[in-house]
């Protein structure tokens, strides 16, 4: 028996989707600024069967009457954005899909050096360092360095991720005695293209300035930067190989008498407990008193992460906005937490501070959700990460919110 006709029965009723159809899109490309709204018309000159929009936020059902149907999203809050306009035409659907880049100018941007703080000595390697803080996305960065109004160095990011992101830019300098006074600063520049804003977003850090010290009595600290957890001990060696009439240490906790009997003086404190501390190794020559500064930076924490709605209880109802909140209690220092939300498993944002206490804080990050009927059951949680550095605990200490389960009417 043949099987012909029912093969060509089934066939009817399948559906292609190809490109284009004489779709156009105008603009054909969106470059947004997160949480800015949206708005793209798509339109046709092809007789048609429907047109409209796909996308996870802001889609349009299916239209029959029309040869031009609107995207449009009033406050865009997703980073990883495709909108797809369609359209059935005889027995194919044609589709064209809208390219959507979402940005965020950083927080912040930073100049600092990398293990070490204070003067610096000629013909010694130092490393600075650039921090461009929650900026998205990553690869349409460009980082450039100066020294005085001289751009020194450039540098691009390869990274595709299109949630914010810290990042840092290196730059490797040998001071010599003419660079006593030299000012270093970065310039972090978000180029979009023609179709993002112009000019392209820029912001500068505040120059450092280096200040050589051409005889600094040759004192090393080991370690030079200390990261502690309140409460916890910390011991630090301060050495040289100069002649001197005495060298101690300056601290509000732990200070040593001057001695001019040894090369190496050790700060120890057994118990830490100033937030603000300052430790400073000095030293007598022929030439004057130097001394060295150890960067000290003590933290804590948090007692507790939580998330909640904001003025609201229960169930939400769809295409209505919430506000989350995540709410990080009792930590220190601020200025290194990043909050992560997530919705189950993907990240939705990230939030960074820039506040520069170093008592501990109670802090909130916010997150806008606008549920839809398939969000019924989604789970959304935050996570607080303190980011200490390389001399900080590895991994990043973090603590996790129970998640809040979104109950839709």
């Amino acid at each position: 028996m043949s099987v012909l006709p029912k093969l060509v029965y089934l066939a009817s009723f399948v559906t292609f989707r190809v490109s284009c159809g004489n779709l156009k899109l105008n603009p054909p490309k969106v470059v947004v600024r997160f949480g800015d709204p949206v708005s793209v018309n798509c339109s046709t000159s092809t007789k048609h069967y429907g047109m409209g929009w796909e996308a996870p936020v802001g889609a349009v059902d299916l239209r029959d009457n029309v040869n031009v149907i609107t995207w449009t999203v009033p406050e865009l809050t997703d980073w990883d954005m495709e909108a797809i306009c369609f359209i059935n035409s005889d027995d194919v659907q044609h589709s064209k899909t809208l390219s959507v880049i979402v940005y965020k100018t950083p927080d912040s941007v930073s100049v600092s050096y990398v293990n070490h703080t204070g003067p610096v000595m000629e013909k010694t390697q130092y490393e600075l360092q650039c921090d461009i803080k929650n900026i998205a996305p990553v690869q349409y960065l460009t980082v450039r360095w100066y020294k005085g109004q001289t751009l020194v160095d450039s540098q691009t990011f390869t990274d595709d991720s299109k949630t914010p992101v810290n990042v840092s830019a290196p730059l490797l300098i040998t001071p010599s005695r003419a660079d006593h006074g030299a000012q270093y600063r970065c310039e972090a520049e978000l180029d979009l293209g023609a179709e993002g804003p112009q000019p392209p977003p820029t912001v500068q850090a505040k120059a450092l300035n280096v200040e050589v010290c051409l005889s600094c009595g040759n004192l090393k600290l080991n370690p030079p930067k200390v990261v502690v957890r309140f409460g916890d001990p910390v011991s630090v060696n301060c050495s040289t190989s100069t002649k001197h009439y005495g060298m101690g240490w300056e601290a509000p906790v732990g200070g040593v008498d001057m001695r001019d009997d040894v090369n190496v003086i050790t700060w120890t404190v057994p118990e830490l407990t100033d937030w603000d501390m300052e430790a400073i190794c000095f030293i007598n020559t022929d030439d004057g008193q130097h001394s060295k500064t150890l960067s000290v930076i003590v933290y804590k924490t948090p007692d507790s992460v939580s998330v909640s709605y904001v003025n609201h209880t229960g169930p939400v109802m769809e295409k209505t906005q919430y506000e989350l909140q995540c709410d990080i209690k009792n930590i220190a220092p601020v200025q290194y937490l990043t909050v992560r939300w997530y919705k189950g498993q993907t990240l939705v944002d990230s939030q960074t501070f820039t506040d520069d206490s170093k008592t501990p804080v109670n802090v909130s990050a916010p997150l806008l959700i606008t549920p839809s009927r398939a969000d019924d059951g989604a789970q959304y949680w935050c996570e607080a990460e303190l980011d200490l550095g390389a001399e900080g605990p590895q991994p990043p200490p973090r603590a996790q919110a129970k998640a809040l389960n979104v109950e839709v009417w």
